[in-house]
């Protein structure tokens, strides 16, 4: 099975598209105890919050560097959350943004597929195909998210770079490499804040033949605070109008499922953060 059919399973399976970004900010997660202790719980209660109320998300992307950040014993942690999620039925995408060399690449496929058992990972794009590759020899059934267009305001700094002699901007050139390598198994991370970019992309991916699943961080989720923000109605408008398959696109939501809490202050905080998740998915539906 190629990745991308994975997706589709999952999400038929799910009933929805969103991914919730499991990132722990220490200052907003509550509790007492070690970091350790905290960060296992408030996921752990998560995760028991969602069964409870049967509503699961297709896949969950803890961002690597959140654990890391912490402690050796954290990454233990993280471990063990991406095996009870899992578990539970939902895709995990392992944030690690990791690219290197060819033989350090390969180190960073078997840390992500064998160590920690994701069923996908972001990858960095930057050294070309030396870099990929090493990914798609190990990866299975198993995804690679490439870096194309991403939602931070400097992305700017080098993505839209003109490049070539048809002076088109470079992420478009990491496109074009994206539908040469895919083999069924290579996504692309696409912001919320590019639905115009996003469109295009998707247009000329289909163009090439190609059905390449996107990550698509950056969803704003009204009353919690987050980072780069980007409404569902413009995500699911660039998908519909590239003539683009729904159910193969993860929407990403992290802070504003993760601190749900800080809106919703009378709920437990897996309770909250289930709300927010039914929230997403009721607006995500109608695009379905």
């Amino acid at each position: 099975m190629a990745y991308l059919e994975k997706v589709l399973q999952r999400t038929r399976a799910a009933g929805n598209t969103v991914c919730v970004g499991l990132d722990p900010v220490l200052t907003r997660i509550p509790g007492s105890g070690s970091p350790e202790d905290r960060i296992k719980r408030f996921y752990s209660d998560m995760l028991e919050s969602m069964l409870a109320r049967n509503v699961l998300p297709a896949a969950v992307k803890p961002n690597m560097a959140y654990y890391e950040g912490v402690s050796l014993g954290c990454l233990q942690v993280l471990r063990d959350m991406m095996d009870a999620y899992r578990a539970a039925g939902t895709l995990v995408v392992l944030d690690a943004k990791r690219g290197d060399i060819a033989s350090t690449s390969g180190a960073y496929a078997r840390m992500a597929f064998e160590v920690f058992g994701a069923d996908a990972v972001t990858a960095a794009p930057y050294m070309g195909l030396d870099t990929i590759r090493p990914f798609q020899d190990q990866a299975g059934d198993k995804g690679i998210y490439v870096l194309v267009r991403t939602s931070n305001p400097s992305a700017r700094d080098f993505q839209d770079l003109s490049v070539g002699p048809d002076g088109v901007p470079l992420y478009r050139k990491v496109a074009e490499k994206l539908a040469d390598w895919n083999d069924g198994n290579l996504g692309a991370v696409v912001g919320a804040t590019a639905p115009g970019e996003l469109r295009d992309l998707l247009a000329y991916w289909k163009s090439r033949g190609r059905e390449i699943p996107v990550l698509i961080p950056g969803i704003a989720v009204a009353g919690v605070s987050g980072g780069q923000t980007g409404s569902v109605s413009e995500v699911y408008r660039a998908i519909r109008e590239a003539d683009g398959n729904p159910g193969l696109h993860l929407i990403n939501s992290s802070s504003g499922i993760n601190y749900a809490y800080e809106k919703y202050p009378d709920l437990k905080p897996g309770e909250a953060s289930v709300r927010a998740l039914e929230d997403l998915i009721g607006e995500i539906g109608p695009f379905l």
